[in-house]
């Protein structure tokens, strides 16, 4: 008999209420699996916690699938693998820049913040990668790939290192990451205004200029997080988007999430 699968939890996102939640598996150290697990089967916290939910799941059925459903078995009541498929997963096909790596090349560390990690970079470079793990992530990840591109050499974000590859299909980027950096603040100002200034005059606008998207190192500004960046041609919103920084960078709400030295 064939030794069982070694099975290792990635990614999850887990549903609070009754809906289903997503799990990421890499299984034999080379092949990625994707599990939807109906709910009310195990808490919240039971299936974010790997040990148990592991424990708590049927063996994964042997074969070339990549995407599969459990559930209660309605004779049993014990989970069960309701069905297994292999499907061709949707992909970002925002892909421009020449270099490109597989998820399995890179290190990735710590959760920075929702699907962002730290990386190494190969061979020692410290970076970061940014991944649309689940289908409804992609479409958010690929406009900002485009927006990388459209500010690619400006000076703007951090340096745009490659596409992060899974099984072939493109789920990411690799960036640099930027050391010793904080979150903007009323201090920061005019350094802050010169990077937005750079973004406006390339006609693009941000959309989201809370203090968490500017990291102040050696005395200056980088921006992130260009999900809802689009090209803009109305000099007014442009300015409007200007004349809102100084508020935003005094805000202490929260808003933008915690801070981070990284996209």
């Amino acid at each position: 008999m064939a030794d069982p699968p070694t099975v290792e939890l990635l990614q999850a996102s887990v549903d609070l209420e009754d809906e289903d939640s997503y799990f990421r598996f890499l299984v034999n150290g080379n092949t990625i699996k994707y599990l939807t697990v109906a709910p009310g089967m195990l808490a919240p916290g039971d299936m974010a916690f790997s040990p148990t939910l592991l424990a708590f799941l049927p063996p994964f059925p042997p074969g070339d699938w990549n995407e599969a459903r459990v559930s209660l078995d309605s004779t049993t009541g014990r989970p069960h693998f309701e069905t297994w498929t292999h499907r061709d997963l949707p992909g970002i096909t925002s892909i421009w820049h020449a270099d490109k790596f597989d998820h399995l090349q890179l290190h990735i560390g710590e959760k920075l913040r929702s699907a962002v990690y730290s990386a190494v970079i190969p061979p020692t470079k410290q970076g970061v990668v940014k991944l649309a793990i689940f289908d409804w992530q992609i479409d958010a990840l690929d406009h900002e790939t485009t927006a990388y591109h459209w500010i690619e050499g400006q000076d703007i974000g951090p340096a745009f290192r490659g596409h992060v590859t899974e099984h072939g299909r493109v789920i990411g980027f690799l960036m640099d990451r930027i050391a010793d950096a904080r979150r903007g603040g009323p201090e920061d100002l005019e350094v802050c205004q010169a990077v937005l200034g750079r973004l406006h005059g390339l006609g693009l606008k941000h959309g989201d200029v809370n203090r968490h998207n500017f990291l102040i190192h050696d005395g200056r500004a980088t921006m992130i997080d260009f999900e809802g960046t689009r090209r803009c041609e109305d000099p007014a919103e442009l300015a409007e988007e200007m004349a809102s920084l100084a508020q935003q960078l005094s805000d202490e709400s929260g808003l933008g999430g915690v801070i981070t030295t990284a996209s």
